[in-house]
């Protein structure tokens, strides 16, 4: 007979937590001592998480570490009693946030649930050897890849605003090394820690899976090793995506849920919330989680499907930069959620102000990029114009007047992203060299 084990069977009681009133650099320090990647905040019955992902964040925004930590945005934590099902913690995690504090009947704290807890759960067994680890991989994130020579201040850069926390490390096409959170944690604090190669810094060498193992190994594989993710390969050694925990639960426990027919309520509540989640896996594949509109990752590959159209067809594609004027005062100023809430209207303006069929994808921080089918510089210069008056007439919330500057290229045959991008960039940094709230052409070189 099969069930569903409550959370008080699967909690993990030992916590690793600092009081809110201790300082980030105390947070840290305990994180490396215990070799965690996240601990829990605790503010008298109320409980929050921070996570080497925050840490990276605050490292770049130019926090100080000695800032007390009730002095900066940390998530909550839900709370669920201990005799809950695990179905109901499947309700709570998610991708970006996967703790849930387990609590006794009186609320006092009994423990903690993450996805790993959750994977350790689930019996191998009953999962089908004939599915492989390839069937999730529409759901995959994509990944990041750099070389060993790479800078730590690029990859640094990256994973404040990526979806995941890992980097792979490339030599000749095939994985040499990995980089992840609890890699950075000895180096956040470093004053030059950017200035580091990756290869200083990485793990070495990388353990794979193939792409045609089972997700039975799969679940075997991470409860042994303790791993966060797998990274999958092809017959060659090259690297095919990477498989989160989040890919194995959903998939697990769907497949559970079809192969038993028991527990028909439970199995019928369960279905639905995976299959929810699933949907919001794709969503956040392609989509930037803050503004909504497209991901750098999907960006990418629309700009080559555009490339190839405008080769093979003949017409032109333009593609604009943007970049919100003096936007670090506004965060420095108002604090990061009112710095969140114009990011998201900016966005909402830009995308009222072009057209349908117009790219638009936020490349990172307070910069976007759009792409546009069927334009040259012309036309691209008149669209930037019209969302550069648009962004400028606008009053926000507290703010007040936000303006934006702008730079432009017009994409060729032989272009790259990279030197479309350099192009369009190099005409946005004279935009904000000349006084900013402008928008410039760049002349397009090969």
């Amino acid at each position: 007979m099969m069930f569903f084990p409550t959370l008080g069977l699967i909690a993990t009681t030992d916590i690793i937590s600092v009081d809110i009133h201790e300082t980030v650099e105390v947070a840290l320090d305990t994180m490396r001592r215990h070799n965690h990647r996240s601990i829990v905040v605790q503010n008298g019955t109320l409980f929050y998480i921070i996570t080497t992902k925050d840490m990276i964040t605050l490292k770049m925004d130019g926090v100080a570490f000695s800032t007390p930590l009730s002095q900066i945005p940390l998530r909550i934590l839900p709370l669920i009693d201990k005799e809950s099902s695990v179905i109901s913690a499947l309700n709570l995690t998610n991708e970006m946030d996967e703790h849930i504090c387990v609590c006794n009947e009186d609320g006092t704290l009994y423990g903690l649930i993450t996805n790993s807890d959750i994977i350790s759960s689930v019996d191998p067994q009953i999962i089908m050897e004939s599915l492989q680890i390839g069937t999730i991989f529409d759901k995959k994130y994509g990944f990041k890849s750099c070389p060993p020579d790479e800078q730590m201040h690029e990859i640094l850069l990256h994973l404040k605003d990526a979806p995941n926390d890992c980097v792979i490390v490339l030599e000749e096409n095939l994985p040499v090394g990995i980089l992840t959170s609890k890699d950075l944690l000895g180096l956040i604090s470093e004053v030059a820690c950017g200035s580091r190669k990756v290869s200083e810094v990485m793990s070495s060498p990388i353990e794979t899976m193939n792409i045609k193992d089972s997700i039975s190994d799969a679940l075997l594989f991470i409860k042994a090793r303790h791993y966060k993710r797998i990274v999958v390969v092809d017959d060659t050694g090259c690297v095919m995506g990477i498989v989160t925990q989040q890919d194995l639960i959903s998939r697990t426990y769907l497949k559970w849920s079809q192969l038993v027919n028991e527990h028909f309520h439970q199995f019928e509540e369960l279905t639905q919330i995976l299959q929810q989640r699933n949907r919001h896996l794709t969503t956040l594949a392609t989509k930037d989680a803050l503004t909504g509109v497209h991901n750098r990752h999907l960006f990418t590959e629309l700009f080559d499907k555009e490339l190839s159209s405008m080769v093979r067809y003949k017409t032109r594609l333009a593609l604009i930069m943007m970049d919100l004027d003096f936007f670090k005062r506004v965060n420095d100023t108002y604090g990061h959620n009112i710095g969140d809430y114009v990011l998201k209207t900016a966005a909402h303006i830009v995308k009222t102000a072009v057209r349908e069929c117009d790219l638009l994808a936020r490349w990172g921080g307070e910069e976007f990029v759009l792409l546009l089918p069927n334009s040259g510089c012309q036309e691209a210069y008149m669209a930037a114009e019209k969302i550069r008056k648009a962004l400028e007439a606008f009053c926000f919330d507290e703010v007040g007047q936000v303006t934006c500057s702008l730079g432009i290229t017009e994409v060729v045959a032989g272009d790259t992203l990279e030197s479309a991008i350099d192009r369009a960039d190099a005409a946005l940094y004279r935009a904000k060299g000349s006084g900013r709230n402008q928008t410039i052409t760049c002349e397009t070189r090969l």
